[in-house]
């Protein structure tokens, strides 16, 4: 019963945080463009660490809540391990390749710490403190790639519409197309093998959990 209450209270504690930092990340985008409600917004939700975080806020929301439809998704391991590799590359991403580039105000700071690190680590100790794991198969990490492939498809996309693009790695018109595939061809690899390397750190943890309980 305490394992539970110290789950759901967890979980709680990750969506408000996510919730805030998501606040005011979509402020500090919308903020000081009247008139562009909905461009600012699209440029927004156009940020892999912005989709991420929405997907570890909904899915704490599902495990705080502690049961329904939203709650059995967030309760599967397939799902909890995927977020955990998705916030993962985006944690990891950021510290090696945007946290320099970046100047932020004040409350930029507050928004960028929770989207980025925070949120993240939190996430990744509620994972392996309280989801439940085991039963993830093999082809699992390579379906887990569906939703970066089309993330990345999308900034390609709206990157040859717009010229806008929101990460400097990803801009094919400063970079040019084969070199940007490369780079892609790279994360989608450090994807893959982070899939893998946590389906297999979600087994032991089953075990792990299954000796406690004999």
């Amino acid at each position: 019963m305490g394992s539970v209450t110290a789950n759901r209270a967890w979980h709680l504690l990750v969506a408000i945080l996510a919730a805030i930092g998501l606040g005011i990340e979509y402020d500090v985008t919308v903020g000081g463009h009247p008139g562009q409600l909905a461009g600012r917004t699209i440029v927004f939700l156009s940020f892999f660490t912005i989709l991420t975080n929405a997907l570890a806020m909904t899915a704490s929301i599902g495990a705080a809540i502690g049961e329904g439809r939203l709650h059995r998704w967030a309760a599967s391991p397939g799902t909890s391990t995927a977020i955990s590799v998705h916030i993962t590359v985006v944690a990891v991403i950021f510290q090696l390749l945007l946290a320099g580039l970046i100047h932020l105000t004040a409350i930029g700071w507050w928004g960028n710490m929770l989207v980025h690190q925070l949120v993240p680590g939190l996430w990744l100790v509620g994972w392996i403190a309280f989801a439940p794991h085991g039963g993830i198969d093999r082809l699992a990490p390579l379906r887990w790639l569906i939703y970066p492939l089309a993330y990345t498809a999308w900034v390609l996309i709206h990157g040859a519409i717009t010229g806008w693009y929101p990460y400097p790695f990803m801009d094919v018109g400063k970079y040019g197309a084969r070199p940007t595939a490369q780079k892609m061809a790279v994360i989608a690899l450090f994807f893959a093998g982070l899939g893998y390397a946590y389906r297999w750190i979600d087994g032991r943890l089953a075990i792990i959990r299954q000796n406690r309980s004999r």
